[in-house]
């Protein structure tokens, strides 16, 4: 069958630098996307692939996980970096932007991250891997040392979360699993108040990745493992090997167990080192008889394997990334047109324990920073050494203003301009594509020859601005404002935004004591100091705000 009739490329994204994890983040109806890589940033991106904004770390960001870990109806994401940080992200409603809420600092790189239910007491927990060859397990956001530590021989590479039904226990458990550089594979479970160790097996490899899901087509979930010995190694719950494929391309390094075409049943998504896809497929009820669907090649490894929903046709879309600086939408053409399966469901989720069905207390957070710059920032404004520095600049006639504008240029980022590609492979020329149909990145322009395809290319400005701080006035409703009979000129959406943000902040906050506190307050979320101070100016001549100079001093808004 030609490889053409079996997927065909939806879109492709240009990213800055090579893309060493994605993750969809769910919030709501809406999806969104978080991927980041080797220029040290973690970025949101809506279904139109219009980056949002984006949070700096000190580090590569290797690996996400989202989850909603303060119940509010949006995932958090849970990111692991180069340099040992593991923190946690907010997606903020209504602004749609991303906060920091939990750092931790570890030694090494952050190798792997996921969190879940893990105790069974209704609470989420948090778990990294990382280089310095520990499991850490913290009990929430608010933990700031990890509640269980484990240790291991060498680096934990790989760490998820999932059901698996045991033969000497009537309920499923849910299992914590652990790969090794050395190749040691592990299952902890939560017994007893304590997590104890079910099994662990010597795969004699490093172990890439680790994901869990029903390929059996039996109703029960199957552990799949990718090594670096190029083997997919499929286990039961018990740790007995069912199957092992040896992949002649290339070592596995992302999993993705999904139904991507329609039949109900779970194909397995690999993403390889030498830049091969591989989907594997099994037909048949309570079977392992695995074969290969379909394959594709890119130039460069794969280092992410991800998926989203359609949001028009509800098919399942796969996302592929890595060092050829792209993220990639692919589909598989048989979606809806193969045979349903009629799987059993026999992982049934435990009940609630008393622990979990006692009324929750919401959940308090605060924002954090997530790179060093702005944990210096931070100390100098705590310690009133801004201040300090203020004071003695402006013996030389700096203002103070001006001194903490210059600050905040410190921890603030250049613009970033992206491209996002979006065409066919049926529009592509020849040359464009690679073996098995997979297409290549575009090929930079010869002054000597013409393309023979123009892709179509847009072009978008990010926010210059880097910043975690939450204000939760930002969630309101806009609401309308008029000035005292003065008619407003004529604004972009940027600026009208902007005017809803100060009024509405200044409704929750009642008083800001500054009016560089309050221009800081919007240019942390991405919005430009000039623009933000212009705004503020008309709001100030047309008395929608005022400022008072007897006690408490401070901007409000004006009676209007």
């Amino acid at each position: 069958m030609s490889v053409k009739k079996q997927f065909n490329l939806d879109w492709m994204f240009e990213c800055p630098d090579a893309v060493l994890t994605c993750s969809t983040l769910e919030c709501g109806d809406d999806s969104y996307l978080v991927f980041g890589g080797h220029d040290k940033t973690l970025y949101l991106m809506n279904e139109e692939l219009n980056i949002l904004d984006s949070i700096t770390f000190d580090g590569w960001v290797r690996t996400t996980f989202p989850i909603d870990i303060t119940k509010d109806g949006c995932q958090e994401v849970l990111v692991g970096a180069g340099d040992g940080n593991f923190l946690v992200v907010k997606f903020v409603k209504g602004i749609n932007k991303l906060a920091g809420i939990m750092n931790y600092k570890s030694k090494g790189k952050v190798l792997c991250v996921t969190g879940g239910d893990f105790t069974r007491n209704g609470n989420i927990e948090l778990i990294h891997g990382s280089e310095d060859k520990t499991l850490k397990i913290f009990e929430n956001i608010d933990s700031t040392d990890p509640k269980y530590v484990f240790y291991y021989d060498s680096w934990v590479t790989a760490c998820v979360l999932g059901y698996l039904k045991l033969s000497d226990v009537n309920k499923p458990i849910y299992g914590l699993l652990i790969g090794t550089k050395n190749g040691m594979l592990q299952l902890i479970q939560f017994k007893e108040d304590k997590p104890d160790i079910v099994w662990q097996k010597d795969l004699g490899s490093q172990i890439n990745t680790i994901e869990v899901g029903d390929v059996k087509n039996d109703g029960f979930n199957e552990i799949v493992v990718g090594t670096d010995a190029s083997r997919l190694i499929i286990f039961n719950s018990e740790g007995d090997e069912l199957k092992s494929i040896t992949l002649e391309e290339g070592r596995p390094l992302s999993l993705k167990l999904v139904d991507i075409d329609g039949d109900n049943a779970k194909e397995i998504v690999v993403g390889c080192a030498d830049g091969t896809l591989r989907i594997y497929h099994n037909t048949n009820l309570n079977s392992i008889d695995l074969e290969l669907k379909w394959k594709a090649s890119a130039e460069n490894s794969i280092k992410i394997v991800s998926t989203m929903k359609d949001p028009k046709e509800g098919s399942t879309r796969i996302l592929i990334g890595g060092y050829d600086r792209s993220i990639r939408c692919i589909c598989d053409f048989e979606w809806g047109k193969k045979p349903h399966l009629e799987i059993p469901n026999n992982i049934v989720e435990p009940q609630p324990t008393e622990a979990e069905a006692k009324v929750e207390k919401p959940i308090k957070f605060e924002t954090v920073p997530t790179n060093i710059r702005e944990y210096i920032f931070k100390y100098l404004i705590d310690n009133k050494i801004i201040l300090g520095i203020a004071n003695e600049l402006e013996k030389r006639g700096y203002l103070t203003d001006s001194v903490v504008e210059e600050f905040q240029r410190m921890i603030s980022e250049k613009s970033d301009s992206f491209e996002k590609v979006t065409y066919s492979v049926w529009t592509l020329p020849e040359d464009k594509i690679g073996l098995s149909g997979a297409v290549a990145t575009p090929a930079k322009k010869s002054k000597k020859s013409k393309p023979i395809a123009k892709p179509e290319v847009i072009k978008q400005e990010m926010p210059s601005k880097k910043g975690g701080a939450l204000i939760d006035a930002l969630k309101k409703e806009p609401q309308k404002t008029k000035g005292k009979g003065k008619k407003l000129p004529t604004e972009t959406i940027e600026e009208v935004n902007i005017r809803t943000i100060i009024i509405t902040h200044l409704e929750k906050q009642k008083l800001i004591q500054s009016k560089t506190k309050l221009v800081d307050d919007l240019v942390i979320l991405g919005y430009e100091r000039e623009i933000v101070e212009k705004q503020l100016d008309k709001l100030r001549m047309e008395g929608v705000i005022v400022y008072s100079r007897s006690e408490p001093k401070g901007w409000s808004l004006g009676n209007v």
